[in-house]
């Protein structure tokens, strides 16, 4: 399907560039004119990188006010048209793999857990998310520690992948949630630690080339959830979502405008196959984390 998308707007600007080439030969033989309204009706359908080609390769209508105003206004037009559809993509396509909202703080039910538990899944990836000054975890991060631990304590997972921000020494998600899940009875051997986890894309993409995992549930709040689930799709892990939604939490308009970014992004990073910010060694899932405790 995507591959049909992009072709077909391959031609809508390649039909946009020839024709603004057509109405300059006409232009410079005399001829009749192709209408200004068609070539910028071409422009507004996702041909306005096409049209702006056309213009600064033929030298044609860069002067016409029309076409200085119209010609931005219609890429723009096509961006919010692409990123719109690429987050409908997205978000379709993954909503019917989150599969449980973990309600509690301690508990899973225990018809879910057995029907989870028998699916064999390897880990529960806990997305990191904004740790506090005093080393306590943001209402948003303990929901989705609390959505894991209950995973693990259920015996829905055996182990616990705890992927986040610690790029700086001064700022340190890692640790915060380590500590966490340490306290709330979570053996140290079966919690595993990605200091490297600086976005979405690399939490997933490194559960698969770094922890060497085929299937997890990922432990996120819904909104969240569709991105981290494409990505690991296409990444050729077999995931599932289990939201950790427990209240309303502030700011959540700007997470969601940022998102729908967000989602564009990673959609484009996938397609490309880009690399995490960081490699490093192969640690299997199925092994020891203990090098992953530093």
């Amino acid at each position: 399907m995507i591959n049909y998308a992009v072709i077909a707007i391959l031609i809508l600007n390649l039909i946009a560039f020839v024709l603004m080439g057509v109405d300059k030969r006409r232009a410079i033989n005399g001829k009749e004119r192709i209408p200004e309204r068609v070539l910028l009706f071409w422009g507004f359908i996702m041909g306005g990188p096409g049209l702006l080609l056309g213009a600064l390769v033929f030298h044609h209508k860069t002067r016409k006010w029309k076409f200085r105003l119209g010609i931005p206004l219609a890429i723009i037009v096509n961006l919010l048209v692409l990123v719109i559809a690429l987050n409908a993509y997205v978000s379709l396509g993954t909503r019917d793999e989150i599969v449980y909202r973990c309600v509690g703080s301690s508990q899973i039910e225990a018809s879910v857990a057995d029907d989870l538990a028998d699916d064999g899944y390897q880990c529960a990836l806990v997305l990191g998310c904004a740790v506090y000054a005093d080393d306590e975890p943001s209402p948003m991060l303990k929901d989705r520690l609390d959505a894991g631990i209950a995973l693990y304590k259920a015996g829905v997972v055996p182990k616990l992948l705890l992927s986040g921000d610690h790029g700086q020494e001064e700022y340190d998600e890692i640790s915060v949630m380590y500590h966490y899940c340490l306290k709330e009875g979570v053996p140290e051997e079966d919690i595993f630690l990605d200091h490297a986890g600086f976005s979405t894309y690399d939490s997933v993409h490194r559960a698969q080339s770094i922890f060497k995992v085929e299937r997890m549930i990922v432990v996120t709040q819904t909104y969240h959830e569709f991105r981290a689930l494409y990505t690991a799709d296409q990444l050729g892990i077999r995931a599932i979502g289990v939201s950790a939604d427990q209240v309303s939490y502030p700011g959540a308009a700007y997470r969601e405008v940022r998102e729908v970014l967000a989602r564009a992004k990673d959609f484009f990073k996938v397609m490309i196959k880009a690399k995490p910010v960081y490699g490093g060694e192969e640690i299997p899932i199925t092994g020891s984390p203990d090098a992953t405790h530093v």
